[in-house]
């Protein structure tokens, strides 16, 4: 088979695949990662879901294959598993950014993950503000007092950030994911 015919062949399954409705693809930008180095994408349900490999060429990388259902998933770098990212995969076009740090991993591409990129921002952001409180300095009680108010106020705001992502995406799979996974603590 000669290579214009076999480029011809791919285009054609490319062309087929995407018509289908339940097809996802996965483009991903591997920032910090060198041409071979192994990309993994994980399923949540992990035991019964095989991990799925591919690998870095020219800063990118690529997953493709059939969603019948949206599923909670992780892509990570196979000798770096903390540098991961979670997002929910879904029938369509998902573009990831994958990096060494963790905080500069990114998704997008569809309205479910967009809010699920936006409420991890958001969670971040929040995150960071209760460990830069948690390491002021302590100089009477009084300032252990708003620390721990501090920090609280910090909490209850993650948790009305993951409750608010709830109630607007109620009518989507994200909504449902955080309404069954996600159980609010009881503040006093």
């Amino acid at each position: 088979m000669s290579i214009k015919t076999f480029l011809g062949l791919t285009a054609v399954g490319v062309l087929c695949l995407s018509c289908q409705s339940n097809v996802y693809h996965i483009h991903g930008f591997a920032h910090d990662f060198m041409d071979g180095d192994t990309i993994c994408l994980r399923f949540e349900s992990g035991e019964d879901w095989p991990v799925t490999i591919t690998q870095v060429a020219d800063g990118k990388f690529a997953f493709f294959g059939q969603a019948d259902a949206v599923s909670l998933c992780h892509i990570y770098p196979k000798n770096r598993p903390e540098s991961i990212v979670s997002f929910l995969l879904e029938p369509s076009q998902i573009t990831v950014e994958l990096s060494l740090l963790p905080e500069r991993n990114r998704v997008s591409g569809t309205t479910i993950n967009n809010s699920w990129q936006q409420l991890n921002d958001s969670i971040w952001i929040l995150g960071q503000e209760v460990v830069k409180t948690s390491l002021l300095p302590v100089t009477n009680n009084a300032t252990q007092l708003l620390r721990v108010k501090t920090v609280d106020s910090l909490h209850r705001r993650m948790s009305d950030c993951i409750l608010n992502t709830a109630r607007r995406n109620s009518d989507n799979p994200l909504g449902q994911y955080i309404n069954q996974n996600y159980k609010a603590p009881e503040f006093k």
